[in-house]
């Protein structure tokens, strides 16, 4: 879709900091226009079938990260309008046909969107940013289980003194931004199981999924719009004597086996306390 238009005079402006990247452009386009050139610049989804059709946002010249985050509309001539429409308080508005509207557009940098290259695979429009925090768990391990590691004898530990061990671990969180239908059903499913393959640089079984918080972003009209996801994950990933990982279905046992204390558990049935499953799935659309 071509709508005519005309960059005002100022514009462009670009700030560059330590955050990214700003800029803001001015425009002038018929009134009646307004609500299509707002989908040209914020992108937009169509479905067709059990599909969706992207039309991508238009990102600043020459800036290919850098998106329209805010459009702000309002009347190039504010003095000169046509109330012809206004049928009620919530039915029509002013339009402005002679002079049209002014669009002010602000675009941002998409942060983060390519800081890491083992970032799950995204649709296509859509995009993932990364968080990460610090985090850690005590335990306390019964004094029965250690030796003092100098002294004369290298007697055992009182019973009453219960050595607190801490684990570091991580928590972190992914944003999908502009998403175009949330897989309800697999976010639902997957909400506290472990991956089942490497993700993000995690072996298997040591990235816990917690759940998402999701958001609406962009509604102005109709069906346009997209949803932000927010994935919160925590990481537990304990180094094993011998090789690899304990993640989050080992727990520490008083008996060392080979060598590690941390060993996997299950129950009578053989299931361990936290289900696997392949996180990657998290991150595609709702399907029919």
């Amino acid at each position: 879709m071509s709508i005519p238009f005309e960059e005002l005079e100022g514009s462009p402006r670009v700030q560059i900091d330590a955050d990214g990247t700003k800029a803001v452009r001015h425009f002038r386009i018929a009134w009646s226009d307004w609500r299509d050139f707002a989908r040209l610049l914020l992108g937009s989804y169509r479905r067709a079938g059990c599909a969706f059709q992207f039309q991508p946002p238009l990102a600043f010249p020459d800036m290919p990260d850098v998106v329209v985050t805010c459009l702000e509309v309002e009347p190039f001539d504010g003095g000169n309008p046509d109330g012809q429409e206004i049928r009620s308080l919530t039915a029509g508005t002013n339009a402005y046909p002679i002079a049209g509207a002014k669009i002010t557009a602000t675009y941002e940098s998409r942060l983060n969107s390519n800081a890491r290259a083992d970032l799950p695979a995204v649709p296509e429009g859509t995009y993932l940013t990364y968080r990460a925090d610090l985090g850690s768990e005590s335990i306390s391990i019964p004094g029965r289980v250690w030796r003092w590691a100098t002294g004369p004898d290298f007697g055992k530990l009182p019973p009453d003194f219960n050595p607190n061990v801490v684990i570091p671990s991580d928590s972190f969180q992914l944003t999908w931004h502009r998403v175009a239908a949330p897989n309800w059903e697999v976010l639902r499913d997957l909400r506290g199981k472990v991956n089942s393959q490497v993700f993000l640089g995690a072996p298997a079984g040591t990235v816990l999924f917690l759940g998402a918080e999701i958001s609406r972003q962009f509604e102005f009209v109709g069906d346009d719009g997209f949803w932000q996801v927010d994935f919160a994950f925590a990481e537990r990933a304990i180094d094993l004597i011998g090789s690899g990982k304990a993640g989050w279905n080992y727990f520490f046992r008083e008996n060392s086996f080979g060598g590690d204390h941390w060993t996997e558990v299950e129950d009578l049935d053989g299931n361990q306390p936290y289900a696997s499953a392949d996180l990657a799935t998290l991150f595609t659309f709702a399907t029919c």
